[in-house]
């Protein structure tokens, strides 16, 4: 196996892709930007909802990643995983404590150098190190050694067994010389070294960035081989610049993609998604201790008024965590009714009953709290004005706070908040152990997304250790459903709805290969009809 380029080889090779923190530019970079195509090759212009904050797969999984890094283990059409940079599937032993994957060969990295198993350790072994910073440190705590078995061959060794191994393995793989010593640090945040599809050829911070193919990518050269995002936050701005033709698609909410589509040639594109919105209730306030209050809740709820009114109709009812996209791991019977008389008798047998001033109290404590939403986000905005409102139908009050992100995680032990969910729906224990397992019920500012209602119930956490290592597909779906039984009787929180990501696109009729995804919470033009672009073709 050749050398690794050297230290100041790698540099003058990324300088070639032009990043904005050397300062460099290609005028062929330019020319794909402004409009031409790069060779003979096709250019894609699409508008991003927010700018990027990194470019490092062990920050920022998934998404725009997915263009510069592969992992061992890839997302395919529906969500199905597949294998990626591994030749065939992870291969378990008999119990799920240890899984051989087994490398491509001949596959190069985009400074040149060759991609081997030690790139695999060396990414494996930086996310689970707590030193390193990945927040993912506690998605890999089952990983108790990773090892080079040869060039070509990785063996996970394992603390317990875990059926779910394959859907962590989507981790995108960089140099290990590129790695650095943690996340904050590594140059990987703005200088990708990945043996993806695309490799960064200009970022122009706070503005736009563009991605150029790879000829020599271990799957085959793209035929679209330029691909240009400008970052538009506003999404009327995104609207204009999808109707104008200045861009060719966008990620836009359900009903304003509904009104873009059919004109200037631009159709509708939807995809599911594990991606959920729900309603926390931490138990540190009195009324939510109680279980025959939290079932209340959930009965009040009007989800299906709040998928047609705030979703256009793109959404799927929920009573817990669990997608109908899991398909066999789904239970379609755990819902709750929408039933106010049903969650009225449930408060006034809890002692919960309405005062003269139209509010609940029980022992001289009312039945108010405070909901919070990220301010700048009108979906969640929206589910909390409508969550309120069917509260206030039940004498409960719910006064509303719009928030930032840095104030969110330090008040979630005392108020509720609305969570949006389902970064990793490729397996279920990825899902929602973290949402549902009492190990992430004390409160923690630095993880405060992860069970934030605080919940714990023994059983719960029985049927989701004994589903996350069991090796029989048919017996490990059918614990999540018993799992999803027991959630509707006992709630941790009021899940509300998967939400059916919408998107507005133009052209998509001259390419083959276009497939539908399994999205998670994490969106954007880096999924919808785009997620695989690197494998289309012309019709």
């Amino acid at each position: 196996m050749p050398p690794r380029p050297t230290r100041a080889v790698a540099l003058g090779l990324v300088c070639l892709v032009a990043l904005v923190a050397s300062g460099c530019s290609s005028a062929a970079t330019g020319a794909a930007a402004d409009g031409g195509d790069a060779g003979d090759g096709a250019t894609l212009r699409l508008a991003e909802t927010d700018e990027y904050d990194s470019l490092n797969p062990l920050d920022y999984p998934l998404g725009i990643t997915s263009r510069l890094y592969d992992g061992l283990v890839a997302v395919g059409a529906d969500g199905v995983l597949e294998p990626g940079l591994a030749t065939a599937m992870p291969v378990p032993d008999a119990d799920l404590t240890s899984w051989t994957v087994t490398l491509r060969e001949g596959v190069t990295f985009s400074d040149g150098s060759a991609f081997d198993a030690q790139d695999v350790v060396a990414a494996f072994d930086a996310v689970r190190d707590p030193a390193f910073g990945s927040w993912m440190a506690a998605d890999y705590t089952m990983i108790e050694q990773v090892t080079a078995v040869d060039a070509t061959t990785v063996r996970f060794d394992l603390a317990h067994p875990y059926a779910g191994l394959p859907a962590r393995l989507t981790l995108g793989i960089p140099a290990s010389e590129a790695l650095g010593d943690d996340v904050v640090g590594s140059r990987l945040a703005s200088e990708p070294v990945g043996t993806g599809p695309y490799v960064l050829a200009e970022w122009r911070k706070g503005e736009s960035m563009t991605l150029r193919a790879r000829d020599d990518w271990w799957g085959g050269a793209p035929e679209v081989t330029t691909i240009h995002l400008a970052f538009v936050s506003d999404e009327n701005a995104r609207a204009q610049r999808v109707r104008s033709g200045e861009v060719d698609g966008a990620q836009l909410s359900p009903r304003t993609a509904a009104e873009l589509a059919g004109s200037d040639g631009l159709e509708l594109y939807t995809n599911p998604s594990g991606d959920f919105r729900a309603i926390s209730l931490p138990e540190t306030l009195p009324f939510f201790a109680d279980q025959d209050v939290r079932v209340a809740l959930n009965l009040g709820t009007d989800r299906q008024a709040m998928i047609d009114g705030i979703l256009g109709g793109h959404g799927a009812a929920l009573a817990t965590p669990f997608p109908p996209a899991l398909g066999d791991a789904y239970e379609p019977a755990a819902t709750f009714a929408h039933d106010t008389a049903a969650a009225a008798a449930l408060l006034d047998d809890a002692g919960w009953t309405v005062g003269t001033d139209g509010t609940r109290a029980k022992d001289g404590v009312r039945f108010a709290f405070t909901l919070m939403y990220f301010a700048e986000d009108s979906l969640r905005r929206d589910v909390a004005q409508a969550f309120a409102s069917d509260m206030g139908s039940l004498g409960i009050d719910v006064s509303l706070e719009g928030v930032d992100r840095p104030y969110a995680v330090t008040a979630m032990d005392e108020k509720a908040f609305v969570l949006g969910g389902g970064d990793m729906p490729y397996d279920p224990d990825a899902q929602v152990y973290r949402q549902l397992h009492s190990d992430f019920a004390g409160f923690d500012e630095d993880d405060a997304y992860s069970n934030p209602s605080g919940y714990a119930d023994p059983e719960v956490d029985r049927l989701l250790t004994a589903a996350r290592t069991e090796g029989d597909p048919v017996a490990r779906a059918a614990l999540y459903r018993e799992l999803q039984r027991h959630l509707v009787v006992n709630p941790p929180m009021v899940t509300v709805f998967a939400l059916e990501h919408t998107y507005v696109a133009r052209g998509l009729d001259a390419w083959d290969g276009i497939e539908h995804v399994l999205e998670p919470h994490e969106h954007g033009v880096a999924w919808g009809p785009w997620f695989n672009v690197q494998d289309w073709t012309r019709r």
